[in-house]
């Protein structure tokens, strides 16, 4: 062959290799330069943005010696994003010695500028170290602080009633109506002189399991009192009004209606009664007069509930509110006896109304309001993540946590009982008093206003009221301190103690550390103490949670890909925690993934899933907890991992209505609510592995669309290996594949609870930052999703 030839065919090799190359590449992205790509309808979208609402930061703690004789010993650490110091704002737990350091990968809202470590030395010393966020990298020692406490465990024991609990109710074993088609029915009771054939008290109607009833039932009894039991279904799109009747939910049934009132209730029979396992859900408001309420399964309304006229709410379960600006209301000598989780957007305790919480609680608003004749009796936690406010009255009588963002008492009486903790970033006050029993705690910030403001203890031992933020001088506030008690006020001097000093008498002090020791507690987290203990007790289980331990994030998804939809956001709406386990060694053994899917908003099949992008397939000991029903669009392997996959991808269910089973959309359109159940996918490592490898950074979850083949995933994640790759269409972003080429995305994820749109209404008409946000990176508006005052169309939400 010449050289001419050599030469010709070399061009022709080179030719068809550039050729295969071109063909090879039409499943990748196009390589477009910025200036080249569409102009979204918001505006120019950075051509990087991620489109993230979290930061993620690698965290390394360093801690110092306790002295000679515990150098060996382990120091607890515990991480915060607020100084609340409550489960709401827990992210992290770990253990550390000298030489030795804690190091974990937390993700936090992008506002986040703080964390708090609170450190337990192996002497039983405790201290909390604020620690300024600004960094992705951050190594920071903690060194000993003037401020230490004592955590020794001490749990507490309040002079109360440990729960408040209603007595269970009889069961008939036989029934005198049997409710198992959808013909016609009204609930009546027997007539005068009728008795049941079955020595029934109350004529009894029973909807069996395994049967739904959809009809709607006439619930007006005008004769003696009866009773609907339900161990199957009832769905009614229409209000229950409830007159000398009683709903029973027997456990594994459920009851779905558009509101409940109550008319005349005579008989001493709860007119609704929940048992464990059993669920009531309402779309309209739920309005309680003159009855009692027994819930011990699970309540979920989207609207206001409402017990007053001298009615008896006993929740023993899960109670839940999902509708924006709705709340618990009690008023007009109606009572609340709380012993299970309470999560709800408002609780309203009014005139003459009584809430009553257990130990071990949690009770979590956004608001607490109370006024005139009002009573709070709380034995367990009140989280008030914005406000706990009261305006013409109203007494708090606290034996164990309440923490707020904002605390402002108007006319207020609060009484602290010993090991109590009230802890607030901010305080305003007037007319108002808070007696301090000997070991209980006031801890705020700034005290933004006060008058007339009395505090006052009769203990022998004292009690601490303290501010590390700005104090308004007493001089003219009508202030005083009476009694045992420390006023530490961090920003004291010698300069401004005249202005404060003349206000205290009987034994009260004051100055800018603390002297005098309050007893650790479970309900005050040893805030207070300042003495060593020889017995500090057993550490905490070591975890890392995102958002929180007991705060919930959410997946928000539209199905439309590689097109645009409209943008309202729900095509799949997911609220989730995830909780990853660690051993001695800040090693995960196990991965817990909460979840609970809120909305549908698609007609398309809907499956989800999760990649551990770390970690590999045979890492994965053994998962449960997944809904599969059937082998698509995911096939499960016998470790729980999909087949044929190299990368630990989960199937978490296989289609949303096996989840819940529902027909055409699910809580998108207004009006319309079903309620959704919680579930948990438990995930064991084979062999412990590293945390650095496991964070919401690279917990990559996603959705299939009618396929297996058809992923979406958010901004910044890659596609599984069994991504179909033809499904990609050429507007598409040549950066990352899951963005249109204008930028836009087709998922988001939220470090908290996001109140999503209703059908049709585009998430940038709903809320009015979000195009701000876009088009500046994220630089402006990074809490554009929150619910504060003008940052929402609310008329538009679901």
């Amino acid at each position: 062959m010449s050289k001419t030839e050599m030469t010709i065919m070399t061009k022709r090799y080179f030719i068809l290799f550039f050729t295969l190359m071109l063909l090879a590449s039409c499943v990748k992205m196009p390589k477009r330069i910025d200036n080249e790509l569409p102009v979204s309808p918001l505006g120019a979208i950075p051509y990087d943005f991620d489109w993230r609402t979290i930061k993620t930061i690698d965290l390394t703690l360093n801690v110092t010696s306790a002295g000679e004789s515990y150098n060996a010993g382990v120091h607890i650490l515990k991480i915060y994003n607020s100084p609340l110091l409550n489960t709401g704002s827990l992210i992290a737990t770990g253990a550390a010695k000298p030489g030795v350091p804690y190091m974990v990968k937390i993700s936090i809202s992008t506002p986040t500028e703080y964390l708090y470590i609170h450190e337990t030395k192996p002497n039983g010393l405790t201290s909390v170290t604020p620690l300024q966020v600004n960094s992705s990298l951050i190594n920071k020692t903690l060194t000993k602080s003037s401020q230490e406490h004592i955590d020794n465990n001490t749990p507490f024991a309040a002079n109360a009633t440990s729960a408040f609990a209603y007595s269970d109710i009889t069961i008939p074993t036989q029934f005198d109506v049997i409710v198992n088609s959808n013909s016609s029915l009204n609930i009546v009771g027997y007539n005068t002189g009728q008795t049941s054939a079955y020595g029934n008290l109350y004529k009894s109607y029973l909807i069996p399991s395994g049967f739904t009833r959809t009809a709607n039932i006439g619930f007006g009894n005008y004769l003696q009192h009866a009773v609907l039991y339900v161990q199957g279904s009832l769905n009614i799109n229409s209000k229950a009004e409830l007159n000398k009747m009683s709903i029973v939910v027997l456990s594994g049934g459920s009851v779905t209606v558009k509101g409940i009132s109550t008319g005349v209730i005579e008989a001493d029979f709860p007119v609704i009664y929940i048992q464990n396992g059993a669920a009531l859900a309402s779309s309209d408001i739920v309005n309680i007069s003159n009855a009692t309420m027994v819930n011990k399964g699970t309540t979920t309304t989207s609207k206001k509930i409402d017990i007053n006229n001298s009615s008896y709410f006993y929740n023993e379960g899960s109670l839940q509110i999902t509708g924006n600006n709705n709340e618990l209301h009690i008023t007009n000598f109606g009572a609340m006896f709380n012993s299970g989780p309470v999560n709800v957007p408002k609780i309203s305790v009014t005139t003459n109304g009584t809430f009553n919480n257990s130990p071990g609680t949690v009770v979590t608003t956004s608001d607490w309001y109370q006024s005139n004749g009002s009573f709070l009796n709380n034995h367990g936690e009140i989280a008030a993540t914005t406000k706990f406010s009261n305006s013409g009255g109203g007494t708090v009588n606290n034996f164990c946590l309440i923490t707020a963002n904002v605390t402002d008492f108007q006319q207020m009486t609060a009484n602290l009982e010993p090991g109590s903790l009230w802890n607030s970033q901010s305080f305003a006050v007037n007319n108002s008093t808070i007696n301090m029993a000997g070991g209980s705690m006031f801890l705020t910030g700034r005290i933004t206003n006060i008058y007339g403001f009395n505090v006052t203890s009769s203990s022998a031992s004292y009690s601490l009221f303290k501010s590390t933020g700005s104090v308004p001088a007493f001089t003219w506030s009508a202030t005083s301190f009476s009694g045992n008690i420390e006023f530490v006020y961090t920003g004291l001097t010698a300069a401004n103690r005249s202005s404060y000093e003349s206000s205290l008498s009987n034994g009260a002090i004051i100055g800018n550390e603390q002297t005098k020791n309050i007893p650790g507690t479970t309900c005050n987290g040893s805030l207070g103490q300042i003495e060593a203990d020889d017995d500090p007790g057993t550490g905490p289980t070591f975890a890392s949670y995102f958002p929180s331990q007991s705060g919930w994030a959410t997946y928000a998804f539209e199905d439309q890909w590689p097109l645009k939809g409209d943008y309202d956001l729900n095509d799949l709406v997911v609220r989730f925690r995830l909780t990853t386990i660690h051993n001695s060694s800040n090693q995960v053994i196990e991965l817990l993934f909460d979840y609970s899917v809120l909305a549908v908003g698609a007609v398309k099949s809907i499956s989800a899933a999760f990649q551990l992008d770390n970690i590999l397939a045979s890492a994965v000991g053994s998962v449960t907890g997944q809904i599969a029903g059937g082998s698509t669009p995911f096939g499960i392997s016998s470790n729980g991992t999909e087949t044929g996959a190299s990368k630990a991808i989960i199937p978490v269910f296989n289609n949303a209505k096996n989840v819940v089973p529902f027909s055409g959309y699910l809580n998108t359109i207004k009006g319309e609510y079903t309620p959704t159940p919680y579930n948990q996918v438990k995930v064991v490592f084979s062999s412990p592995v590293n945390q650095s490898l496991i964070s919401i950074s690279s917990f990559n979850f996603f959705i299939s669309v009618d396929s297996r083949g058809l992923e979406i995933h958010l901004p910044g994640y890659s596609a599984t290996e069994k991504f179909n790759s033809s499904s990609a269409g050429g507007n598409l972003h040549p950066s990352d594949m899951f963005k249109y080429s204008d930028g836009m995305m087709w998922g988001l994820m939220f470090p908290s609870d996001f109140s999503y749109s209703a059908e049709g209404n585009s998430i940038v008409q709903t809320y009015t930052h979000f195009a701000a946000w876009a088009v500046s990176g994220g630089a402006e508006y990074s809490d554009w999703y929150s619910d504060k005052a003008g940052y929402r169309n609310n008329e538009l939400l679901y």
